[in-house]
């Protein structure tokens, strides 16, 4: 029995030293990024973040490891490698890039790597940059708040272990709408007692693709010189689609009314406020 222990004692003393050799343990994390997104904007719209790499090892490993980080496309993926995020059946394009012009993307063969150096300590880690890029003139996407989550592995040592962490993409396209083509004047050429007059105008407003809004008058009806007339839009709701939508203003003023001009003719105005509304 004695000489057993004593074996078992001795194949023990024997293993401990093998639990040092692989004694490297890393993570990778990141807070991903976030942003807001105007298609109408000329420039490509850009975001800082960066991941981090947090190791541990035995003091009797080296004390410098190398390591290299590779991502996926994330959750729903272009053709051709570029990454979308999703509002429902809706998708935007972006890129995770390794320089702030966005000129390197950040994929499949394409990694970052370093050396983490821990000098005489057993724990180290590293941050390091990336840049989050939404490729400009993406218009008629729904107003919304659009996701991705994405995939970072992590490959270190001087047996490549691995590990893997993830990282969220928030891209939100704000609700916007544009008089953008302002109602020129609505002219009615009144004859005293005479027939009815009719004048109209347009006028256009550009709204985030899939968003509602209202247009009113802020007024109707109106008198001028003794004349009364009557204002009507063409629409007075709809719904954005990302490009001009146009509309029209109509004036009539009823026939037969005598008016006040004292003279042989008058002309005179009125402002009326047109507002759109979501």
């Amino acid at each position: 029995m004695k000489t057993l222990l004593r074996r078992c004692l001795v194949a023990c003393l024997l293993l401990l030293p093998g639990l040092a050799c692989a004694a490297y343990n890393c993570s990778i994390t990141s807070p991903g990024f976030a942003t807001a997104y105007d298609p109408t904007a000329a420039a490509e719209n850009v975001t800082t973040t960066f991941f981090t790499v947090t190791c541990t090892r035995a003091l009797s490993d080296a004390n410098t490891m190398s390591w290299t980080a590779a991502v996926n496309n994330g959750s729903f993926p272009r053709g051709g490698g570029r990454n979308r995020a999703a509002f429902g059946a809706s998708r935007i394009n972006y890129d995770t890039n390794k320089d702030s012009a966005c000129g390197t993307q950040w994929r499949g063969g394409t990694t970052f790597t370093g050396t983490l150096n821990f000098g005489g300590s057993t724990s180290a880690s590293t941050n390091v940059s990336f840049w989050g890029c939404v490729p400009a003139g993406q218009t008629g996407l729904p107003a919304g708040t659009y996701t991705d989550t994405v995939t970072m592995t992590l490959t270190y040592g001087p047996s490549s272990f691995t590990d893997t962490g993830t990282f969220g993409v928030s891209i939100a396209t704000p609700a916007t709408c544009n008089l953008t083509t302002a109602p020129g004047d609505v002219v009615l050429n009144y004859v005293g007692f005479g027939a009815v007059a009719n004048g109209s105008t347009t006028f256009g407003v550009t709204c985030t693709n899939a968003l509602p809004y209202t247009i009113a008058l802020d007024a109707t009806s109106g008198t001028i010189i003794g004349i009364n007339y009557t204002l009507a839009l063409t629409a007075s709701s709809a719904t954005g689609t990302g490009v001009q939508q146009t509309y029209g203003i109509n004036g009539t003023a009823a026939a037969g009314q005598s008016g006040t001009c004292a003279t042989a003719s008058c002309s005179a105005s009125q402002a009326r406020t047109l507002t759109v509304s979501y």
